[in-house]
């Protein structure tokens, strides 16, 4: 018996379009979305948070690099999307840092005194230091986060803390680290787990904070937040 094996032709007339392609490299295309996504991170980035643009910046830049060698290596498409993704990227750390250093040289209001924690901090046995003491009275600005409450929206009141893990876990802050703020009409803020920029009239005064918080000794009038 004999046998009879069918042999093939090869196929020739696929479309061309067909015959052209090649896949994307998966590398590339999340440069983009990432380059693109920290470019606007780091335009918000007082909104969005420091971290946030240069993560995605550095997700960008890596994915970038990986994408252009898929490219090189395996013959794959999305040269552009990786090269587009690793200028985004760069873009965005560029842009962010502008944002940040502008921010910088014209966050305080005129009239204001720029002020951090430290002053407020015990020193030498005493709970309210002379460097508190010499900032009765006195308009200052000062950076700090919300103590988190039941009212997330409208708030003319609340508690400015020093540090960001105790007043988003809801832990109990430093006596010397917050300061009760009351804002001047009109002014109303919403609930932010960012920072908040705040002026107003500082003063040294014992006094029952809203909440659970127990004793606060600084207090802040403001006619100034954001």
């Amino acid at each position: 018996m004999e046998n009879h094996m069918t042999v093939r032709e090869p196929v020739t007339d696929l479309p061309e379009e067909i015959v052209a392609y090649r896949p994307i490299s998966p590398a590339a295309a999340v440069s983009v979305v990432t380059g693109l996504l920290a470019l606007l991170a780091a335009i918000l980035v007082y909104d969005l948070g420091v971290g946030t643009f240069i993560f995605a910046a550095v997700v960008g830049l890596i994915t970038g690099y990986r994408g252009l060698s898929s490219v090189r290596r395996y013959d794959m498409a999305g040269r552009g999307a990786a090269k587009a993704g690793l200028v985004c990227s760069v873009l965005a750390l560029v842009t962010g840092g502008a944002v940040m250093l502008y921010h910088a040289m014209n966050e305080v209001p005129e009239g204001y005194v720029p002020i951090s924690y430290e002053p407020l901090q015990p020193k030498g046995g005493d709970l309210i230091p002379a460097t508190a003491k010499e900032l009765d009275g006195k308009k200052v600005y000062i950076k700090g986060y919300m103590y988190p409450t039941d009212q997330t929206t409208g708030i003319k009141e609340f508690v400015l803390c020093r540090d960001n893990g105790t007043c988003c876990f809801g832990g109990q802050p430093k006596l010397t680290d917050m300061i009760q703020v009351k804002l001047k009409e009109p002014l109303a803020l919403d609930y932010h787990t960012g920072l908040r920029y705040i002026a107003g009239n500082f003063k040294v005064e014992q006094n029952q904070a809203p909440g659970s918080l127990g004793t606060v000794l600084y207090h802040l009038d403001a006619d100034y937040a954001k």
